[in-house]
């Protein structure tokens, strides 16, 4: 098992490079405990059997990965990483040893069956408004990135993709240098065997090959992208899409001044109007913004009006079930959206 010995290796270094961010001490053990818990339980689950070929070359490329992030010396990207390596060295093997295993997304089947019905929005509720966002330089830039066409393609196939799918593009596009050597060892042990040409592997390809800064813009805008394409999905804003479902709006209840915070994805239609942030990794989610949503709620209810809060998260479960359990602010009325539950998005 020298295989998933090198990937444990890699993994404390992953660690010990994250460790170099102080302020991210709580995160990085949190996430490392459950991280070498997941390759512990993966090792004593396979005990002395042989790895096939497949999975041992989808692994190879993942040391590879790994070794490109360290070598990098960013520890954010590796904080990143930490929470990512363990999922994809037991997504990978599940890949290649049980299929059926491999998690699914509930909700996704359910949304398209509903795709093709017929419902009509409601108004927004009167005293709520929506107003753009004031476009500083820096929005004037990333409002630029929001509006560059290779995101909806890469949207739609993230939207449509098998959770194990999405992991694998997450991990392309916070590679410091994928290839599509690296792509087709990934997915070769998948079960969907992506192509070189689709659109997925493409997209994930060109957002990791982009250099640091706009990198990191891309990676939080393709979240974007995809919640709002999932939301406009739903039978009751597909046929008004562009309009029910906007971004970077801020919020108001009755004619008060809007929160100075603009939301990444709104839903602006009745009966309940909705407000999602979008965030790359579990890491990005903190009790200020955790706050900022409980507050829009709360003035919401206080003219009695009722919305939903949300945060859509781009990274896996565990993760984020860690990230929340370090994280102390009101959340029992905040929608979680992981990687694994974009459908429930569109299912709504």
């Amino acid at each position: 098992m020298s295989d998933l010995a090198d990937q444990r290796t890699l993994f404390q270094r992953l660690i010990a490079r994250g460790e170099e961010v102080t302020e991210a001490l709580d995160h990085v053990r949190a996430i490392g405990d459950l991280g070498t818990a997941e390759l512990e339980r993966l090792v004593a689950a396979l005990g002395s059997r042989e790895l096939p070929p497949v999975a041992i070359t989808a692994l190879a490329a993942l040391s590879s990965a790994v070794e490109r992030v360290l070598d990098d010396g960013d520890p954010h990207r590796a904080i990143d990483w930490i929470g990512m390596q363990p999922r994809l060295v037991t997504t990978l093997l599940l890949g290649a040893m049980n299929p059926a295993a491999l998690p699914v997304d509930a909700a996704q089947a359910s949304a398209t069956r509903a795709q093709g019905a017929t419902a009509v929005a409601a108004q927004l509720p009167a005293g709520i408004s929506f107003t753009d966002a004031p476009r500083d330089g820096r929005a004037v830039v990333y409002s630029g990135i929001q509006a560059d066409p290779m995101l909806r393609p890469i949207a739609v196939a993230i939207a449509t993709a098998a959770p194990a799918d999405r992991l694998v593009a997450r991990a392309l596009m916070n590679d410091t240098a994928p290839d599509a050597a690296t792509a087709s060892a990934y997915f070769s042990s998948l079960p969907s065997h992506r192509a070189a040409s689709d659109a997925l592997v493409t997209g994930a390809l060109a957002i990791g090959n982009k250099a640091a800064q706009s990198n990191a813009q891309y990676r939080g805008a393709i979240v974007e992208a995809t919640t709002a394409e999932l939301l406009r999905r739903r039978p009751a804003l597909s046929r008004d899409g562009e309009r029910l479902v906007r971004r970077e709006r801020r919020f108001a209840v009755d004619g008060a001044v809007a929160d100075p915070h603009p939301y990444d994805v709104s839903v602006e239609a009745g009966p309940t109007p909705e407000l999602w942030d979008c965030k790359w990794g579990a890491r990005g989610v903190d009790a200020s913004l955790l706050a900022e949503l409980e507050d829009a709620r709360i003035r919401a209810a206080g003219s009695g009006i009722r919305i939903v809060i949300g945060l859509v998260i781009f990274d896996s479960a565990p993760v984020v079930t860690g990230r929340l359990g370090i994280v102390h602010g009101a959340m029992e009325h905040t929608r979680i959206i992981t990687l694994e539950t974009l459908g429930r998005l569109a299912a709504a």
